[in-house]
């Protein structure tokens, strides 16, 4: 199965493959009453089931871990690719990525003169208004949301799809040298909105079928996702880069200021979590295993790693009340060099 998020990284020759994802209906049916996580430790293997109120009508998946993650999805998550990345897939490979060495990290990449920067915030701050301005005035791009760490200093380009969500609508038609911009844009950026996840996340506090309503919605109206290439069409994407500094966006004040490595790591600790919200994760979190360690063991292996990468760049808050990072992050790379 071919997910457009993981495109870039398509290819036809795979010596061995650390995650496998495929479609069947032979998965367990039958009505309850509430979500459910059956786990089977039988035959030295460790496999899970999810399954919901509607039972094989519904959104049902299994995983097995073993030196391999085996997912087995139905027909019903197959309808919404975007679906099974994001809360399927994607935390998945946040593990994987920690068990390897590896940091799956949730912020944005660029890079000027070989120079890399990561730009980090939460959800709906302006981090993907910011990279739009940077790549739009000569920056090269590695990725909006997340990006793959190897110690010490190096990110890799993961440039997965953008979300042009409605606040960074308005930035995504004035940079853009596409003509269709505008019309493709404005009717589904009005769906993927904060207020939109919001309510989804605290339907997931009550005992709803939550993730067969998010794959049935997302199947119908698809999510604003757009390549970097498809917005501007001339921006170039670079394959890695060494990091120097990381800055982190906040909407409030006007400030610019350099930060401990103590202090970073919550942010970015804080900043990834956030990212890895979305239903069923906390359910899937008590059950994950990769090679012997659990997923808070791994979570702590992440630290680890992100102290160390940290304690070699610069990391810096930046504070705007009126969204003006791009042009305060400019200012301060012009200073340094």
């Amino acid at each position: 199965m071919i997910l457009y998020e993981l495109e870039y990284f398509k290819s036809k020759e795979f010596e061995k493959t650390d995650l496998s994802i495929k479609t069947s209906d032979s998965l367990q049916g039958g009505l309850r009453f509430t979500r459910k996580i059956i786990e089977d430790r039988s035959n030295n293997s460790h496999k899970i089931l999810y399954t919901e109120h509607f039972g094989s009508a519904g959104a049902q998946f299994s995983i097995e871990f073993g030196e391999r993650i085996e997912v087995t999805i139905n027909k019903l998550i197959s309808n919404s690719k975007h679906v099974l990345y994001v809360n399927l897939v994607e935390p998945l490979l946040r593990f994987l990525f920690i068990s390897r060495g590896f940091i799956l990290l949730h912020s944005a990449c660029l890079d000027k003169n070989d120079s890399g920067l990561l730009l980090s915030a939460p959800p709906d701050t302006g981090k993907t208004t910011t990279v739009l301005k940077c790549v739009k005035k000569g920056y090269s791009f590695l990725s909006d949301d997340m990006t793959i760490i190897r110690l010490p200093n190096e990110a890799l380009c993961f440039p997965k799809p953008m979300t042009i969500s409605s606040h960074t609508f308005k930035t995504a038609v004035s940079v853009s040298n596409s003509r269709d911009t505008d019309r493709s844009l404005r009717l589904r950026s009005l769906v993927h909105s904060k207020t939109g996840r919001a309510f989804m996340h605290n339907l997931a506090k009550l005992n709803v079928p939550i993730f067969t309503i998010n794959t049935i919605g997302q199947s119908i109206i698809r999510p604003p996702k757009y390549s970097i290439n498809s917005i501007l069409q001339d921006a170039k994407i670079k394959k890695d880069t060494k990091v120097d500094n990381l800055y982190f966006l906040k909407r409030e004040g006007n400030e610019f200021i350099q930060l401990d490595t103590t202090t970073a790591l919550d942010l970015a600790v804080e900043n990834s979590d956030d990212a890895f919200i979305f239903p069923p994760y906390a359910e899937l979190l008590k059950y994950i295993s990769i090679n012997g360690k659990t997923a808070l063991e791994l979570l702590e292996e992440e630290k680890k790693l992100l102290n160390s990468f940290l304690s070699g760049i610069s990391c810096y808050m930046v504070k705007s009340e009126t969204r003006a990072w791009f042009n305060m992050i400019s200012k301060s790379t012009e200073k340094k060099a």
